[in-house]
């Protein structure tokens, strides 16, 4: 494909040189002193000749790729165009013969032409002009060269087109005027033409910058093409945890709201040699009173009792270098860590954790594991149907999902990054490697009391991932984190550098809408001079066979829970 690309290219450059050489050469013995004593001003011809200058650099270096996902598209139209035009140019060249100069000037003794495209519009040649640059610029995929057009290219044009018209009415008065009144300017007469034009001109400047710098397969995946990270199965080593506590964020309340934080908590319930001892609630997914509700009411389905066990925590992201407010989950998380090592589960921001180690640093030698779901690739953004959905925006992409968690609070995960000691990472794409699929909900409506409660909540969350997405099914991102604690010798897994900072590498479309932040991980090599916060963490970019199987053994059995609210 990007040899195509390429010739296209090729050949509206062609198209785009001819017409300019043409119009750049003088009639013999024409000079620019012949210009200025016709009357004609050089400002306009200078301000349009400099927009030119701008363009052609602009064209050339910031060119879309070739291998882009709309390369060849915008090519196709963008060379047609510049033909099409270029053909304009020459022909109303033709039409205008010795009456043609560079600088605005006008010749008695011929008089003005009304032959050809001037009988519909008295300045083709600078339309041709402005359609064969935007042509250009299109079939580059060059979007700061379209800005130019729009910007300098068309209001200089004018400029010179009205200048040229104040010569003409001085110099032919009445019969110009009176073909003024029965032709335009720059445009033909239909209006619904031009303005279907200037519509989709237009919209190519908006969308040029999104689909031109991204490739084909990074558009498709959400990942950029990158030195693959030694991630290894089962690794690096990481033991069972006895004492678990877990933050939730738990938005499971049916409706268009992910069910994922009900399935990791319900997951760990049900392990029984896993005792957990604290559940504490944040803002994120849901405002904190429902993420209240919907804990208390889940765990009062496995436990009965959920009042000593779920403690309400923060309602808002964490303001740098202020007093934090101490919530009931803080002082509860703080009381467990004294008593001993402690796996956490972080299935939201982190704000309830970084409150903790900010008021108690000296605690964060007792985290044995901190597991988060966030972090991320450079360059890397993550949407689920990778091409696969039939409702894809474009090219098959469907809806992107940010990194939530991180995104919610980058203050508290810096927070963490730098005082936790022992960080795993679990990003959304490890969650490929299990799907939740109508059939599942099925079965888990024959299980225990909470797995139907869940079920009958994950109903239309699932509804939402077949309409919108264009998949069978979707991925319990938080439940991942609830099997690594149970069963880490299923994910591919490497010690990395992480790191908080600006990334460069994320195309510019996605830095607009997802922000340029982020928690991004890699080689040491990788990671820049300067971050908000740097450490050593374990990545789990993956995952292997095996885990769907686990996750439904334990939803649907009916296993007493690992809940001891008593012993925290």
């Amino acid at each position: 494909m990007s040899t195509l690309v390429i010739i296209l290219r090729a050949a509206s450059l062609v198209a785009f040189a001819g017409p300019m050489l043409l119009l750049a050469g003088l009639r013999r013995g024409e000079t620019g002193a012949r210009a200025r004593q016709d009357g004609g001003s050089r400002a306009p011809m200078v301000a349009n000749l400099a927009a030119f200058g701008l363009f052609l650099p602009a064209l050339l270096i910031f060119a879309g790729s070739a291998e882009a996902c709309m390369a060849l598209p915008l090519a196709l139209s963008g060379c047609a165009l510049a033909t099409a035009d270029a053909a304009l140019v020459v022909r109303s060249r033709a039409v205008l013969g010795p009456a043609w100069s560079l600088a605005p000037k006008a010749d008695q003794g011929a008089g003005f032409v009304t032959t050809g495209p001037y009988r519909r519009m008295r300045h083709p040649i600078y339309l041709g002009l402005a359609l064969l640059a935007t042509g250009q610029a299109l079939a580059f995929g060059s979007w700061p060269a379209v800005m130019i057009v729009l910007c300098g290219i068309v209001p200089t044009l004018a400029w010179r087109a009205r200048a040229e018209e104040q010569l003409l009415e001085r110099m032919f008065g009445e019969p110009y005027a009176a073909y003024q009144r029965q032709t335009r300017m720059m445009a033909p007469g239909n209006k619904v033409l031009v303005r279907a034009g200037l519509a989709v001109l237009l919209l190519a400047a908006a969308l040029l910058p999104l689909p031109c710098t991204a490739h084909v397969r990074s558009w498709r995946t959400g990942e950029v093409e990158d030195r693959p990270l030694p991630l290894s199965r089962s690794g690096p080593h990481v033991d069972r945890p006895s004492r678990v506590w877990i933050d939730t964020d738990a938005a499971c309340h049916g409706g268009n709201a992910d069910p994922d934080d009900c399935f990791a908590m319900l997951l760990l319930m049900s392990s029984p040699d896993v005792e957990i001892v604290g559940i504490s609630t944040v803002f994120g997914n849901a405002p904190l009173p429902v993420v209240d509700r919907t804990t208390r009411d889940l765990m009062g389905r496995v436990v009965g009792n959920a009042a000593s066990l779920v403690h309400s925590g923060a309602s808002a992201a964490l303001q740098a270098e202020r007093t934090t407010t101490i919530e009931p989950a803080h002082a509860a998380l703080e009381h467990a860590l004294e008593r001993g090592p402690l796996t956490i589960v972080s299935l939201g921001p982190l704000t309830n954790v970084a409150a903790t180690l900010r008021r108690r640093p000296d605690l964060a030698g007792n985290i044995a594991l901190l597991v988060a779901v966030m972090g991320r690739r450079p360059g890397h953004v993550f949407h689920p149907a990778e091409g696969r959905s039939a409702h894809g925006i474009l090219l098959g992409h469907g809806p992107i999902f940010r990194d939530f968690n991180f995104a919610k609070d980058r203050t508290s995960a810096a927070t963490v990054l730098r005082l936790a000691r022992r960080v795993s990472l679990i990003p959304y794409a490890a969650a490929r490697a299990v799907m939740v699929t109508r059939r599942d909900l099925i079965q888990m409506q024959g299980g225990p009391g909470a797995a139907a409660w869940l079920a009958q909540r994950a109903g239309p969350w699932l509804d939402y991932w077949e309409r919108v997405v264009g998949l069978p099914g979707f991925y319990p991102f938080d439940a991942l984190a609830a099997l690594y604690v149970l069963h880490p010798q299923h994910f591919n897994c490497a010690k990395v550098a992480a790191w908080i900072a600006a990334d460069e590498r994320l195309p510019l479309p996605w830095r607009v809408a997802l922000g340029a932040t982020g928690l991004l991980v890699g080689s040491p090599a990788e990671r820049p001079r300067i971050t908000h916060a740097s450490s050593s963490v374990t990545y789990c970019g993956g995952a292997g066979d095996g885990l769907k199987d686990q996750l439904m053994d334990l939803l649907t059995r009916g296993s007493s829970p690992g809940a001891s609210p008593a012993r925290n």
